[in-house]
C-alpha cells in the first residue's frame, strides 16, 4: 500500500462496518468538519468587501453597456468599451480572491471523501430518506429510499454549508450590483 492508502486506512478502519444511524451521523460529522474548515478558511483568507465592491462595479458597468446598446448611444458605448479591459481585470481579481482557499480546502475534501467512499461503498446504505430520489438509493421500498454515501454527503454538505456561510458572514456571490455580501 502507498502513503495515501495508509493514511486513509487509519481513518477507515474505525468507521468501517457501521450501519444506519451511525453511518448517517458519521457522514454528517464529516460534512460539518469540512464545511467548518472551508467556511473558516474563506472567512479569514478572502477579502469579501473587496470582492463585493469589484462585483458591484462590474455589474454596474455591464448594465451601463446594456443600456447604451439598447439606446444606440455609440459615444457612451465607446467610452464604456475603453474601460472593458480594466473592468475585466478587476472581475478576474475578484474571482481569484475567492479561489485562494481552493487549494487549502480541496485536498482535505478529497481525503475525507475517499475515506467515506472506502468505508461505505456506493452499494451500502448510509441514510434513510422518506422521499424517493431517483437513482440515489441502494434499495427502495414504496415511496422511500436508502441513500448511498455519495447522495447523503451531497445533501448533508449543502444543508450544513449554507447556514454556516451565513453564520460566518461568507457569501459566495450576489447577482445584484447593489447588494453587499458582508
Amino acid at each position: 500500500m502507498g502513503f495515501i492508502e495508509d493514511i486513509i486506512g487509519i481513518f477507515v478502519n474505525p468507521i468501517k462496518g457501521y450501519t444506519i444511524p451511525e453511518s448517517t451521523l458519521i457522514v454528517i460529522g464529516a460534512a460539518v468538519l469540512l464545511s467548518l474548515m472551508t467556511t473558516g478558511a474563506n472567512r479569514f483568507l478572502v477579502d469579501y468587501k473587496k470582492v463585493a465592491k469589484n462585483r458591484r462595479e462590474f455589474m454596474a458597468w455591464q448594465q451601463a453597456v446594456k443600456k447604451a446598446r439598447k439606446e444606440g448611444d455609440e459615444k457612451q458605448l465607446d467610452k464604456l468599451m475603453k474601460r472593458q479591459a480594466a473592468v475585466m481585470k478587476m472581475s478576474s481579481r475578484a474571482t481569484l480572491e475567492q479561489m485562494k482557499t481552493t487549494a487549502i480546502t480541496f485536498i482535505p475534501l478529497l481525503l475525507v471523501y475517499n475515506v467515506l467512499i472506502t468505508a461505505f461503498p456506493t452499494g451500502v446504505a448510509v441514510a434513510f430518506s422518506p422521499i424517493m430520489f431517483p437513482y440515489a438509493g441502494t434499495t427502495s421500498t414504496g415511496a422511500a429510499s436508502f441513500l448511498s454515501v455519495v447522495y447523503w454527503y451531497f445533501l448533508a454538505s449543502f444543508a450544513i454549508s449554507i447556514p454556516l456561510s451565513r453564520l460566518f458572514g461568507v457569501q459566495t456571490f450576489s447577482l445584484t450590483p447593489t447588494s453587499v455580501t458582508r
